[in-house]
Formats: C-alpha cells, structure tokens, sequence
C-alpha cells in the first residue's frame, strides 16, 4: 500500500469533537480522534459483505485478512 493511501486510511471514519482534549478515556495520545479509522471502517464493510454472500473460505482469518486487502484496495483507488 502507498504512503498516500496508509495516511487516508488513518484518517478518522466519522470525524468528530476531539475526544482526546476532554477525557482520559480516549486511547490515543495524541490529537488523533477516537473511533474508527477509514481502514478500519472499510474493512469492517467487506468483512460484513463477506460473510453475508456464499463466498466459502477456509477459515475466519482468511475472511478478515481478505476483508483487509479489499479495504487497502479501496483506499488505493480513492487516491486516483
């Protein structure tokens, strides 16, 4: 995956308020907002769109490492 597309990815799904300037609770040290990432939003849809289709794949590793490789794919193509 390019640089370009790892720091979309990166990028916060469903931006909004900085949860990290008013609370501990927010994992992120630095100014990176809570929740999703654009990947992590991705992948999350093709791991759903898998699993609901009569796609067979050995194992759910297989399905979570192919959901991940459709989100990095998404993000390449984004970047067009």
């Amino acid at each position: 995956m390019t640089e370009k597309a790892k720091l979309l990815g990166k990028q916060s799904a469903s931006p909004t308020i900085e949860f990290s300037r008013y609370t501990e609770d927010c994992p992120f040290n630095s100014s990176t907002e809570c929740g999703l990432t654009k990947r992590e939003h991705f992948a999350s849809m093709a791991m759903q769109g898998l699993l609901a289709s009569s796609i067979t794949m050995a194992s759910c590793a297989s399905y979570a490492k192919y959901a991940v490789e459709c989100a990095d794919a998404l993000l390449e193509e984004l970047l067009k």
